[in-house]
């Protein structure tokens, strides 16, 4: 179905699906091989678990909220650099979120400084927020390594909204969750979904931000030209400011010694 709408859209495009799982670092490793292109001019790092009622673990044994939003999108990073690498100029696009403003200097101190790069004992919002806020805290010392080496590229990061995917499924149905169906819900669970639909967007409004950004729209001086406005942090399609605490380069420096240090990618 999705193929379908986008050919529909844009009949000359060319459009393949390959796996990826962002809760194994051995899957991550393995994708640039499978995902056979000559290069990228765009990666949107887009995936997320958020707010988990318990504690789960990725296949490397890193907490799973911390492990996908915040270490997962790193290796993935890193390991498609070599094809980022091969164009003039590219855009490396983090889907964090307004929930970065919840985590505190102390919670991201306390990540640092543990062995798996958690804030302590598991909160599921906790955590959430504290794996936005290394998305944005990431995003500014990839930007800061572009312009120490002259690269012509650009790493931005963005909250989408509050948007109708399954991200939210976890709220709705416990620890087990696969996904939203409606038809399976208990009288209780089918009420919170039906509120939630008040307060929350379309897919097609929640993902203008991430388009904007991936068409470069934010640049009107040079649409293929991917190095403006490097670091800065996108709301609505506009730049905001994001939390004090994600602005600190030398937690930024320090977040990105750990991720390398905890998942084996190196990058820049």
């Amino acid at each position: 179905a999705l193929e379908a709408s986008v050919a529909e859209a844009v009949p000359n495009a060319s459009i393949r699906g390959v796996v990826l799982d962002l809760a194994s670092l051995e899957s991550i490793r393995s994708f640039p091989r499978r995902v056979e292109v000559d290069g990228i001019d765009v990666l949107m790092n887009n995936a997320g678990v958020m707010a988990l009622p318990e504690r789960r673990e990725t296949a490397d044994g890193f907490e799973r909220q911390i492990g996908v939003n915040a270490l997962g999108h790193f290796a993935l990073t890193a390991a498609l650099w070599p094809l980022l690498r091969k164009r003039a100029t590219f855009r490396v696009i983090n889907v964090s979120s307004t929930a970065h403003t919840g985590a505190t200097r102390e919670a991201l101190l306390a990540a640092l400084g543990s062995s798996t790069l958690e804030p302590g004992d598991y909160s599921q919002w906790g955590n959430y927020c504290v794996s936005k806020a290394m998305n944005v805290l990431f995003s500014a010392e990839l930007q800061r390594r572009l312009d120490r080496d002259g690269l012509r590229a650009s790493v931005v990061s963005l909250h989408p909204g509050v948007v109708a995917t399954d991200l939210g499924r976890y709220l709705v149905r416990g620890s087990d969750a696969a996904s939203t169906d409606f038809a399976t819900l208990s009288p209780a669970q089918r009420f919170l979904a039906s509120a939630l639909n008040f307060v929350i967007l379309p897919v097609d409004r929640g993902a203008n931000t991430q388009v904007f950004l991936a068409a470069n729209s934010d640049n009107a001086l040079d649409p293929n030209d991917f190095s403006a406005h490097g670091g800065l942090y996108y709301d609505n399609m506009r730049p905001v400011t994001p939390s004090p605490v994600t602005q600190d380069s030398l937690l930024a420096s320090e977040l990105w010694r750990r991720a390398s240090e905890l998942t084996g990618f190196s990058l820049l």
